[in-house]
Parts: C-alpha cells; sequence; structure tokens
C-alpha cells in the first residue's frame, strides 16, 4: 500500500498512525472493523515436541548462586559453614536484585546416607543439616534451594544395604536396579556412585521417585549432569569413562524425569551432547549447558579455546561460540541455553565482566554468580545493575545476527557472534556490541532498518551507562578489546512491530534472506510440512496494555499457486489459551519474491501473551514470515 501524506501527518500526533493506515489501506479499516464480533474459524491446536514449560514460556534462566566457585579451587565439597556464609550474603547483598536461589553443584560422592528408598539426605555426610532444614532456611529468608544430582545415579551404600527397596516397590531392592560394575565414571571417584539400569523393573519408579523427593521439599530446580557420559560413556576430552547406555535408554531416562518434574521444577540438563540437533532435550528439559565447565573463570573461559563445532559435548568450547550455534533452539517455549558460571573477581577488568553480564542477558542465559563472599571484592556490581537486570526480568532473549540460513555448524560465518539483538514483549529492541578481540579498538554497529526492519529513527538508550543518546539511525560504538555495548532501543512509530527472525522457532521453522523484499535482517521460511517432528512455527511475545481484540498484519510471502493456511493462537505464560487455535488463509502472492500483508485481528489478555502462528497438520500450503503488526497504543 503507499501511505499518503496522512500518515506523515500521524508522526507529528496531527492523526493516530491507525487513522493514517484505515485511510490508506481499507483492508485495515475491515480488519479493524473484526473487533466488533466477526469469528475466524477454527483450527486444531498446533503439536509441540518442547517441554513447553511455565519456566521456558517465561523467558530466560533463573538469577542464582552456585558452590562451584569453592568446590572447583578445592576440588572438594563446599563445607556447611562456608555454604551458611554464603547463602547469608546472598541474601542481603543479591537477593533484593532478584538473584533468589542458592544452588549445590558437584563433589557429591561423599553424601552416602540416604532414605529407605535409596534417595540421598544431604549435600555431604559431614554436613550436620538435611535438604529440609536448609530448604526451610532459606525460605525463611524467601529464597529457595537449588539441587544438583543425576536421579539416575545410586550410592553404592543403598546398593550394599540390602533393607533399601525402590519407593512403590517394597518387592525390588536397591540392588536390584542396577546392573554389577555399572559404575558412573569408572574408577574415577572411588567407584561410589552406579547408574540406573533403566530396563530393569522399579527403575522407574526410583528415577520419578527422586524427583519427586526433591518436589517434596520444595525445590523448584534440579540441575542434572554428566548426562553425555550416561548416553555413550564417552568424554570428548577423557575418552571411554563409563559403559554406553544408549540412545534409547538415554530418552527414556530423560522422558521419565520430565514426566515427574511437571510445571512443579525446572530441569536443567547439563553436559548433554545434544544429539540430533538436540531433539532429546527439547522435548524434556528447559535448560541445557552449551559450553564447556566455567573452570578457573576468566576471558579465556568467556571467549577463548576451541572455536569450531565438535559432535560431541562441548559442541563449541566458549559461550559466545555456544549461545550463537544453538540460537536457533532459543526462546520461549524452546530451550533456555545456560552458558555456566560467572566469577567476576576471574576477569581483568571491568569491560570483561560487564561483557560476561551483557552476554549472559541477551543470549536470555541463567545469571549464574559463581563468586564467594570472600573471593568477590569490588566486583559484585556487575550482577547488580538495576537496568540490565531489568531486560533480564521483561524476558529477554536475544539472537547473534544471521547472514544466511545455513547452520552455525556448518557455516561459521552465517552468524556474528560479536552483533546480537532481542525484541522485548513492549515491542522495544535491546541491541548488544562485543569486541572479542586482543589488540585492536574496532566499531561496531547494527542498522535499524538493515538489520531490525525498524522504519525511521528510534531512540537509544546506554543501558551500562544509563545515558540517553537522543534519536538515531544505528547503534553504534567504538569497542576496545574485550569490551562491549549495551543499548535498549525504542521504536517511534505507534504500531507495534514484531519481526520473525528475532522471535522464537519451531518444529524446522528457520531464519532465510534468500528471497528479496523483506523488511529487516531477513525472514522465517519453512512454515511447511514434512520439516522436523513438531509443527513449525514461530512464536511472539506481545505484552498488550488491556484485554481486547486487536487488529493484526501480517507480512508474508506465498510462491505457491494456491491459498495456504496457518493456525494462529495466542496463550498466557502459564499455557492458557486467550484466543484460538484459529485458522487464517494467506493468498498466493504468485512469487516467493513478493510480499503482501493480510489482515486480521486476535484477542490478547492483559499483560504478557505468547503469540503463535504455525503450520499445523489440518493446514495446507507454506509460508514464508517477515513480520506481525499490531495496534497496542
Amino acid at each position: 500500500m503507499a501511505i499518503t501524506r496522512r500518515a506523515l501527518l500521524a508522526s507529528s500526533g496531527l492523526i493516530s498512525l491507525a487513522t493514517a493506515l484505515e485511510l490508506a489501506d481499507p483492508a485495515y479499516a475491515a480488519a479493524q472493523s473484526m473487533t466488533q464480533g466477526a469469528t475466524p474459524p477454527s483450527a486444531a491446536p498446533l503439536a509441540r515436541v518442547s517441554r513447553n514449560s511455565t519456566w521456558t514460556r517465561s523467558g530466560p534462566g533463573p538469577l542464582y548462586w552456585n558452590i562451584y566457585g569453592w568446590s572447583f579451587p578445592h576440588n572438594a565439597p563446599i563445607p556447611e559453614d562456608e555454604w551458611k556464609a554464603n547463602i547469608d550474603w546472598l541474601a542481603s547483598d543479591f537477593a533484593p536484585s532478584g538473584y533468589e536461589m542458592a544452588c549445590t553443584d558437584g563433589w557429591i560422592e561423599g553424601s552416602s546416607r540416604t532414605t529407605e528408598h535409596g534417595y540421598i539426605t544431604s549435600y555431604n555426610d559431614s554436613w550436620t543439616h538435611d535438604w529440609a532444614y536448609w530448604a526451610a532456611y532459606l525460605a525463611q529468608r524467601k529464597m529457595t534451594l537449588g539441587v544438583y544430582y543425576n536421579p539416575l545415579w545410586v550410592h553404592k551404600a543403598a546398593v550394599e544395604d540390602p533393607t533399601k527397596t525402590v519407593v512403590g516397590r517394597p518387592d525390588i531392592k536397591i540392588a536390584d536396579i542396577v546392573a554389577e560394575g555399572d559404575f558412573f565414571a569408572r574408577d574415577i571417584g572411588g567407584n561410589t556412585l552406579y547408574w540406573v539400569d533403566v530396563t530393569k523393573p522399579g527403575a522407574k519408579e526410583y528415577v520419578q521417585g527422586y524427583v519427586e523427593y526433591f518436589k517434596r521439599l520444595a525445590v523448584p530446580f534440579l540441575r542434572i549432569d554428566f548426562l553425555s557420559w550416561y548416553e555413550d560413556g564417552m568424554d570428548a576430552n577423557i575418552g571411554r569413562v563409563n559403559a554406553a547406555h544408549g540412545r534409547e535408554n538415554y530418552v527414556t531416562a530423560l522422558h521419565w524425569m520430565n514426566e515427574a518434574a511437571g510445571d512443579a521444577m525446572e530441569v536443567s540438563l547439563v553436559m548433554p551432547h545434544l544429539f540430533d540437533n538436540a531433539a532429546a532435550e527439547l522435548a524434556n528439559g528447559d535448560m541445557v549447558r552449551i559450553n564447556a565447565d566455567a573452570d578457573k573463570g576468566g576471558w579465556e573461559r568467556l571467549s577463548g579455546g576451541r572455536q569450531n563445532w565438535q559432535n560431541a559435548w562441548p559442541n563449541w568450547f566458549n559461550p559466545f561460540c555456544g549461545f550463537t550455534g544453538w540460537s536457533h533452539r532459543n526462546g520461549r517455549g524452546q530451550l533456555i541455553l545456560d552458558g555456566d558460571f560467572l566469577r567476576a573477581h576471574t576477569f581483568a577488568s571491568d569491560a570483561e565482566r560487564k561483557t560476561a553480564v551483557t552476554l549472559m542477558t541477551i543470549a536470555g542465559s541463567p545469571i549464574a554468580i559463581a563468586d564467594l563472599y570472600s573471593d568477590i571484592g569490588p566486583h559484585g556490581w556487575v550482577f547488580t545493575q538495576p537496568e540490565v537486570l531489568d531486560l533480564h526480568r521483561k524476558g529477554l532473549v536475544g539472537k547473534p545476527l544471521y547472514h544466511n540460513g545455513t547452520p552455525y555448524s556448518v557455516d561459521p560465518s552465517s552468524r556474528d557472534t560479536e552483533r546480537w539483538a532481542g525484541q522485548l514483549p513492549d515491542g522495544s529492541w535491546v541491541v548488544a556490541l562485543f569486541n572479542r578481540g586482543d589488540t585492536a579498538t574496532v566499531d561496531k554497529s547494527l542498522s535499524f532498518a538493515r538489520d531490525l526492519g525498524i522504519a525511521g529513527s528510534a531512540k537509544v538508550r546506554d543501558v551500562w551507562a544509563r545515558r540517553d543518546f537522543g534519536l538515531r539511525t544505528e547503534a553504534k560504538a567504538s569497542l576496545a578489546p574485550h569490551a562491549c555495548a549495551l543499548f535498549h532501543v525504542v521504536p517511534q512509530r505507534q504500531v507495534t512491530r514484531f519481526h520473525a527472525a528475532w522471535a522464537t522457532w519451531a518444529g524446522g521453522a528457520n531464519f532465510n534472506n534468500n528471497h528479496p523484499g523483506y523488511d529487516g535482517s531477513g525472514f522465517v521460511d519453512k512454515l511447511e510440512a514434512g520439516g522436523e517432528p513438531g509443527d513449525a512455527l514461530v512464536t511472539f511475545a506481545v505484552q498488550a496494555p488491556k484485554a481486547g481484540t486487536y487488529a493484526v498484519r501480517w507480512r508474508y510471502a506465498n510462491g505457491l499457486a494456491a491459498s495456504s493456511t496457518m493456525t494462529v493462537s495466542s496463550e498466557r505464560a502459564d499455557g492458557t489459551v486467550v484466543d484460538g487455535p484459529q485458522r487464517v488463509t494467506f493468498p498466493s502472492t504468485t512469487s516467493w519474491d513478493s510480499w503482501g500483508n493480510l489482515n486480521g485481528s486476535l484477542r490478547l489478555q492483559a499483560g504478557l501473551n505468547l503469540v503463535t502462528i504455525g503450520r499445523g497438520a489440518s493446514n495446507v500450503g507454506a509460508i514464508n514470515l517477515n513480520w506481525v503488526e499490531l495496534q497496542l497504543g
């Protein structure tokens, strides 16, 4: 359509842009009239293969503290008095900023005291207090307990005690659900832990009972480690570590944990190989580790090490590459990408500290503090900058700039690890620019029109500096080595446009830019049948000012000779349906290089909505999707 002078007047406030659009395009006015009672045809719900929990639908990972910063340097379990001192410090210095969970980590072989069903009662035998005590201690301080443990582990003390039986199966001893000599990390750690044999009777009850056990202790977060070792018994650095249990048994075990966890517990999967494009982890977990361990921390672990992909854990060594390589799997209802712990005091400069927190923030990762009260020094500020944390609270999950639709594992030039953006539910943008280089100062930028599809200028604010730059047409910064810039960008238009290229993709839907005429950096293709398991779909997080029916406008291409249909719905973060699923018909645009606009309407609740469009089994044809607009003002 052609925007007339009346649309230009709208930008000066003389008339609304909605009025200008109605005058310029009768179809837009027709879409507005749909809010007066027209009912779109219903459709079958889209099939999703992800766990799609309330945790992932809410956006990024949690803010929390972990014991790793004590246990790794000491190569020992944290003493209980150190645990308490750090919890008290967390409560006073970080919980007010949202870090409301304290989580244990490895070095768990020394926890041999178990319940009658073989479940460990505390982090370590040297601790006086059990899980229940510490869950209550944290709750009194308005915090929660996170636990590191794999429900597939069985301590040898329980195996060797004939009185220990599987929960709900008094006829099955704990010894009956393991195979002789099937130790976790054979000859590493004293052979204190066995793997569960999921083919044995009672195995399911034991594994799911472990998850339920922690849920009853009010543990909302379970960190499940060494999954690659269970699946095929191999470590990329060590080689053979234990017997392989096989893909089928691995998937079975994950499914059991997923089923038991439900929406009451966030499932964090650590050290998965992520075979088959992370299909098993997507279906059964909320969060996945995408890089090697934090180790001693510092810049080398954040950006250095091996830069290329390998088909085993860790696929990429550092979080810069890991986040970039797995960014097609992140977002609402998909997977939270976990970049592991941060130890602020191990970085050489404040610039590096800002870069670390900025990367975790833009990628939607958990921000996990692993410093201690005794070693963080003057660096705790980097975890508590209010405007940075506000982006996290608003659900920011960004992506790197994509140059083409080829996977990053195949073409390392297909995505840019140093230029990132994400769109918030209110339609504003966040841009992060990085300089991973070691020697030269470089200029980095993202064009609002070319890369984000923003028409005209936008208000720009430097988030770390808390400084407004006024109206600009790009986000730009001159960055010293290891430095970053983080900007909040607010487009100056009343109609809010959400871009598919920066949204959440599933079911084989993916970025592309192989057809001209799109706005921004690209579009989403593969909204068609026959892709990955599950229906191909795109999800947008949309903040509505009030409940009601809103006019929507889809920009799409349909190069088929006939019309195509898609399924559209809006839901709350908890999965409650607000509108739909409805069937929407997209007429042919005659060519994949030709783009059209389709108007419609959608009910939204006040607050956050997840708007999803997808190609379900009952739909026909295919489309490429550029953006969706909503009149939210």
